[in-house]
């Protein structure tokens, strides 16, 4: 059976490249009715925090994502990475280094004056006295690399890869307060959970030749890579928590529906055998359901180039994901954010909705644009036909939008003017915006004493803050 994992570490929000990987791993899981694991990655103790892996679940549920298992946590796995960390030392395939910290960056900084790649020179691991040469007291624990050789394995994504062996050089997998690290701990866990495939940011590539080398020190089968590429900004820089990615949360507080989320992160670095906007269904989990049908098909139409975050590409498919969202629900949410919105009548509600959504596609720009209904305008420039306006909105029956149209259209051509004459000072004197719904609509639901008496520039304590 397929197993994946997300292993995110509780260090920060959930980014937009996390939440890909989340995706992927999950509609791959899904593709092949297999299992979905969540993996608390949480061996930096100093940097992990309850409160991040909290809001971590949160927002992974607020995109349509679950788990068939965990979350699992590193910090409650100390028995099984000892075990394993016993039997490397027991085979020779790791031992305790002294080295001091002012050792190990003289030796970095002498490294990188000559030109090479910093390394481990393998001192502790040669050395017969190895407290006296080093300097140190208590030790960490390191693996030995191979001294020679490639170490190769063919990535799901990227295709066939070599390391060379003597290159990488041997490297932490405990440190000196008996805490195991990522490196380590990953490859325990993926062995132990029955991990089958590692879906992950191609910034993890260094390390895959590492832990394919832990693996086959502790005689176990990798598992199959898959390394897709990091998500570009603008300037060319990758993005990540520590660069300032944006977060999951920040998309949802800003009114981005989940559905439309998961549409764009399906799109970096995916091209799939359909067009996405025909799986959208205004509903998050069945929308995840037809993604996870399409992967199966075109798993390997994944692509090796880093793809670019654009919100203006996010923008588009909330728009597409609005459009499959009922009006009526919209309206509810519109009223528990602003209350004050339920006092109009919910059928014209509904429709004014509709025809602002195109524009103004999140909850928070539709509420804006649906503020004039709650708040009168300032510093309109007055007309010299607002009385005989008044008027006519009197004498209106019935009031709804059709007639509202015919006598607004009727009065402008008794007086000559064309469309923009009249309709535009009107607006402002309506709304102070230079455009919005349709203005018979907008007459319609303000209701025939708040438009007359908005239209004549009277003064009462309706809408005022």
């Amino acid at each position: 059976m397929i197993r994946v994992r997300f292993a995110p570490s509780p260090t920060g929000s959930l980014h937009i490249g996390g939440a890909r990987t989340a995706l992927f791993n999950f509609l791959f899981a899904r593709a092949h009715a297999g299992k979905f694991i969540l993996r608390i990655d949480d061996t930096d103790a100093d940097r992990s925090n309850p409160d991040f892996e909290a809001g971590l679940i949160t927002d992974l549920h607020g995109i349509g994502i679950d788990w068939d298992e965990g979350p699992y946590r590193q910090s409650e796995r100390a028995e099984i990475y000892d075990r394993a960390l016993r039997l490397l030392v027991e085979k020779g395939a790791a031992y305790k280094c002294f080295c001091s910290e002012e050792r190990l960056a003289r030796l970095r900084a002498e490294q990188l004056a000559r030109g090479e790649p910093p390394r481990y020179d393998g001192l502790c691991r040669n050395s017969a006295n190895i407290a006296d040469t080093t300097g140190g007291t208590t030790p960490c624990l390191r693996f030995a690399m191979p001294s020679s050789g490639v170490i190769q394995f063919r990535d799901g994504v990227k295709g066939e890869m070599s390391f060379d062996a003597a290159l990488i050089g041997d490297f932490v997998i405990e440190r000196a307060d008996g805490t195991p690290t990522y490196m380590f701990a990953s490859v325990v866990d993926d062995h132990e959970m029955g991990i089958t495939h590692v879906i992950r940011g191609d910034e993890h590539l260094p390390n895959t030749a590492r832990q394919i080398a832990v693996a086959e020190g502790l005689g176990w089968e990798p598992p199959v890579y898959m390394h897709i590429p990091m998500i570009m900004s603008a300037p060319g820089q990758k993005l990540s928590k520590r660069t300032g990615s944006p977060s999951v949360r920040s998309y949802l507080n800003r009114g981005i529906m989940p559905e439309a989320i998961a549409a764009y992160l399906s799109t970096l670095s995916w091209s799939p055998s359909v067009k996405i906007e025909q799986l959208m269904c205004g509903d998050v989990g069945l929308f995840i359901d037809h993604l996870a049908e399409v992967f199966a098909r075109s798993v390997d139409a994944i692509s090796s180039s880093p793809p670019l975050h654009d919100e203006a590409r996010l923008m588009y498919w909330q728009k597409e994901a609005m459009k499959h969202q009922d009006r009526h629900a919209v309206l509810l949410e519109l009223v528990g954010a602003e209350p004050r919105f339920g006092a109009f009548d919910p059928a014209a509600m509904e429709r004014i909705i509709g025809e602002l959504l195109p524009e103004h596609c999140t909850l928070p720009l539709l509420a804006d644009a649906l503020s004039p209904l709650l708040i009168r305008p300032q510093g309109a420039a007055e007309v010299p036909w607002a009385e005989d306006l008044e008027s006519v909105l009197r004498s209106i029956n019935p009031w709804d939008e059709t007639e509202i149209d015919a006598r607004l259209r009727a009065f402008m051509k008794e007086r000559g003017m064309k469309g923009r004459e009249f309709f535009h000072p009107l607006r402002l004197l309506l709304t102070g915006r230079e455009s919005g719904a349709p203005l018979p609509l907008l007459v319609c639901i303000l209701g025939r004493d708040e438009t007359a008496a908005r239209v004549t520039k009277q003064q009462n304590n309706r809408g005022t803050k």
